[in-house]
């Protein structure tokens, strides 16, 4: 079940609240010092975690080896029951974690991004559960060119905010969604040509809705890589079901957009 922070969260995302609110919250709710984190003993002391185990009930699954470091896709999941959160950690990029994922109900713990890494490394994924437990499953990932600078097109220009490209396909015992999120995702690591830091500009918080009912809340950091995708599956979805995904970033930035579960023809 979502918390109350994550319908205040979801609200925020769809600007049902006033400015000022708003602001104040975002602050409040996103998990700086999680993301801010070095190590995996600093991240799990900022979230207040345990040691996590290794389990075979968490699955990592990316490539061995990948020449492009801007955009590596990576799936991860959980069979045991009661997962609270997924968290995707890449432990030699300058922030460890890169993205947390908070599923209700309604959405398996199961999904699909990419993201953007440095160099080799150790990827993890960690899977919190209800009892508090944390299980693990990690993996290396080769880098032939590393991409975690993660250049954007356009910098110190006007960016337009665009639509979020929103796919829902039926699958077994529900529907199966893809997304494709238009934003620069500004690492933070890179200079201009005056050997200035650019400013890091990414998502922060995302918000899924079936029906109008906040389902999944995700928080990104820098790793994730430009225009994000992400997938995951919802249970019981049916024909007729409005989808929608709503996300904020770390600059005000929002963007809301829904399609409705189409019968399969």
């Amino acid at each position: 079940m979502l918390r109350r922070r994550e319908l205040i969260g979801s609200a925020l995302a769809l600007g049902l609240l006033p400015a000022a609110a708003s602001r104040a919250q975002d602050v409040a709710s996103f998990h700086r010092a999680a993301f801010d984190a070095r190590t995996l003993p600093e991240l799990l002391q900022a979230l207040k975690l345990a040691a996590p185990q290794a389990s075979p009930e968490v699955v990592l699954q990316g490539p061995e080896l990948h020449e492009d470091g801007a955009v590596v896709p990576l799936n991860l999941s959980c069979s045991a029951p009661g997962v609270r959160q997924l968290l995707l950690c890449i432990d030699r990029n300058p922030s460890l974690l890169a993205a947390l994922f908070e599923p209700g109900a309604a959405v398996e713990p199961r999904f699909s991004t990419r993201v953007k890494m440095q160099q080799t490394s150790t990827v993890r994924a960690l899977a919190v559960l209800q009892d508090g437990r944390v299980l693990q499953a990690a993996r290396e990932v080769k880098i032939t060119l590393g991409g975690c600078l993660g250049a954007a097109d356009i910098v110190g220009a006007e960016r337009t905010v665009q639509p979020t490209l929103i796919r829902v396909q039926a699958a077994p015992g529900g529907a199966l969604v893809r997304a494709l999120m238009k934003h620069e995702m500004e690492s933070g690591q890179r200079k201009d040509e005056d050997g200035r830091p650019i400013p890091a500009w990414h998502i922060q918080e995302v918000v899924a809705r079936l029906n109008g009912q906040p389902v999944l809340q995700a928080q990104w950091g820098t790793s994730v890589s430009k225009n994000p995708f992400l997938q995951f599956n919802l249970k019981g979805a049916k024909p007729g079901d409005t989808v929608a995904l709503a996300w904020a970033d770390n600059r005000g930035g929002r963007r809301s957009d829904e399609v409705t579960f189409a019968a399969a023809t």
